[in-house]
């Protein structure tokens, strides 16, 4: 038992003799325990870095990006110095216009459109197999960059074998009537005073193989990418007239007994506009942006707001089929490819009319394209 040794003192305590060797042999046994603990512990190895040491030689470890092979150093065996690991770049996904979308951004049909053009071009060769017969007043830096944009067009469209055109550049009404006249050649009304002309104003005009340009004061200031695009603009005219055949006009007069070939004036004038502003880009004169946006975004002078079917001569006369035109064009390209805008001239023309020209050519029916465009007119940008 154990008791209080001593009755002043009341934390005093005497313990048996047994509890005192049972608590030595304890006290023993930690203090071994305290001197034996670390070498029951797992051995620690070298960290994974270079020049630290190794055990096994061609030993491969990856750590933080580097890859480390362990090699032979004198007569040790160390971790060389690494090779940092490439990571993958991931591909980021590309963003495709998906056909007849009715929501989409501008910005990607027109990416998609022009795109799918240089892809039918390709490579263009410059040809300046065709005549043309130029003002002298006209000033040379101007017949260097018609040229240049005429040469580029005819290659682009050599594979069409279409006919040698002619080509008259001037200053004056008065040079393009001498010119034509002494040819035996005329454009637009065959009793006006000026080919295509009232004398007026300045004059851009095509028939069939032939094109006039006559700018009554050429200037630095007055080459606007509105009329740089004009030759090409021009020029894509007689590809149309070449694909459709005799019964194409670009006027727009009544047509009774081929009414049913006629093709819209939208398409005519916008696909056009698509060309030459294409080609002012691809000249280095404007981007295609500048001159689709004074077209197309920015003309308040036009009212787009009827619906697209509506821009032609002979449905309303009095709408404007250029720029809304020029929107219905990319939006076909984009979603069709190039070949089959060119494809809707060529088929209306072997299938007899312009609705069975068009399904084929782009695989829609007209009256569902021109659903489909109206559905999706708040995403072309079409008018202030």
């Amino acid at each position: 038992m154990e008791g209080n040794s001593d009755p002043s003192n009341p934390f005093a305590w005497t313990m048996s003799k047994s509890k005192i060797s049972n608590m030595k042999k304890s006290l023993a046994l930690l203090i071994t325990l305290a001197f034996i603990g670390p070498s029951l512990s797992v051995p620690a190895f070298a960290a994974v870095k270079a020049g630290a040491t190794c055990k096994t030689m061609g030993e491969i470890k990856t750590v933080s990006g580097f890859k480390y092979t362990c090699t032979k150093s004198g007569k040790k065996l160390t971790w060389n110095k690494g090779v940092a690991i490439k990571m993958p770049t991931p591909t980021p996904q590309k963003i495709i216009f998906r056909p007849w979308a009715t929501q989409f951004e501008t910005e990607l049909m027109i990416r998609t459109a022009l795109d799918s053009t240089n892809n039918y071009f390709g490579k263009v060769v410059p040809d300046s197999k065709y005549e043309i017969f130029i003002d002298k007043e006209l000033p040379e830096s101007d017949r260097i960059w018609i040229a240049k944009m005429l040469d580029y067009s005819n290659g682009a469209f050599k594979s069409l074998e279409n006919k040698e055109i002619k080509v008259f550049a001037g200053t004056s009404h008065e040079w393009s009537k001498s010119t034509l006249s002494s040819m035996n050649l005329w454009m637009g009304s065959p009793g006006g005073p000026y080919p295509c002309s009232d004398g007026k104003l300045d004059v851009l005009c095509v028939d069939k193989n032939l094109i006039l340009l006559i700018t009554k004061n050429p200037s630095q200031t007055y080459w606007t990418v509105l009329y740089r695009s004009a030759p090409a603009h021009e020029f894509f005219h007689t590809i149309q007239y070449f694909l459709t055949g005799p019964q194409f006009t670009v006027h727009g007069g009544p047509m009774t007994d081929l009414s049913s070939k006629r093709i819209p004036r939208w398409l005519i004038e916008g696909s056009a506009n698509y060309f030459g502003y294409y080609m002012v880009e691809k000249m280095g004169f404007y981007s295609y942006q500048q001159g689709r946006r004074i077209q197309v975004e920015l003309n308040y002078t036009k009212d787009y707001s009827a619906p697209l079917s509506e821009h032609d001569y002979l449905a309303n006369p009095t709408l404007d089929p250029y720029g809304i035109g020029q929107a219905a064009t990319e939006y076909i390209i984009a979603s069709v490819g190039f070949e089959s805008l060119l494809n809707i001239f060529k088929y209306t023309n072997s299938e007899g009319n312009f609705s069975a020209g068009f399904k084929k050519a782009t695989g829609i029916e007209i009256n569902d394209f021109y659903s489909k465009f109206e559905e999706a007119r708040s995403s072309f940008h079409i008018g202030p």
